[in-house]
């Protein structure tokens, strides 16, 4: 039987969220950020903190690229042959974008270390904004309540923050992706 895996740390502390000029409830402080890092991970489609990956791959011209980058260093690269492997490649280079390997080897097994460490300023202050975001985000089954009024009080709450209780909103994923350095797309109609 396996161990589960543990959780990441939060993508920021509550000592970030004076720095960044945010205020949660002190009770709910680690939970409201454990909560926003989970979704800003999912969102990126990986931890951002260092953590090690195993991938496997068939060189092209006896190169792979690795995913998830930045690639902070690699632990091994073995061959392998029907899944399993076969030998420890040691004669491979790595040039910050790609790990070249011998021609003669088939498929490769690398093990390496990916993430960002520290991690940048834009994303910790991201997970201090979605925190505070989702502190705001009705409770459980409120969170579907578009308008409630009682005798002359009325609130209504925004269809995005109903839907956006679970996921980032749009310009989180904008941020995000910038403080991932991942470049916008433009649609650019040719005649």
């Amino acid at each position: 039987m396996t161990s589960p895996t543990p959780a990441p740390p939060p993508l920021a502390a509550a000592a970030d969220l004076t720095r960044f000029g945010y205020t949660l409830p002190a009770d709910r402080a680690d939970g409201l950020l454990a909560r926003a890092s989970a979704r800003i991970r999912r969102a990126a489609g990986q931890s951002i903190t260092p953590s090690q990956v195993v991938w496997e791959a068939v060189p092209e011209h006896g190169r792979v690229v690795l995913p998830a980058p930045p690639v902070l260093g690699i632990v091994t690269v073995e061959a392998l042959a029907d899944g399993a492997p076969t030998a420890p490649v040691t004669d491979w280079q790595w040039d910050g974008d790609r790990l070249t390997v011998p021609w003669t080897v088939g498929r490769v097994r690398v093990t390496y270390r990916r993430g960002y460490d520290p991690v940048p300023d834009g994303i910790v202050e991201l997970a201090c904004e979605v925190a505070a975001r989702l502190a705001h985000v009705p409770e459980e089954g409120e969170g579907m309540v578009r308008q409630r009024s009682i005798d002359d009080y009325s609130v209504t709450y925004a269809t995005e923050q109903i839907v956006a209780g679970g996921d980032l909103m749009p310009g989180e994923l904008s941020a995000l992706a910038q403080a991932l350095g991942v470049p916008e797309a433009f649609m650019v109609r040719s005649r």
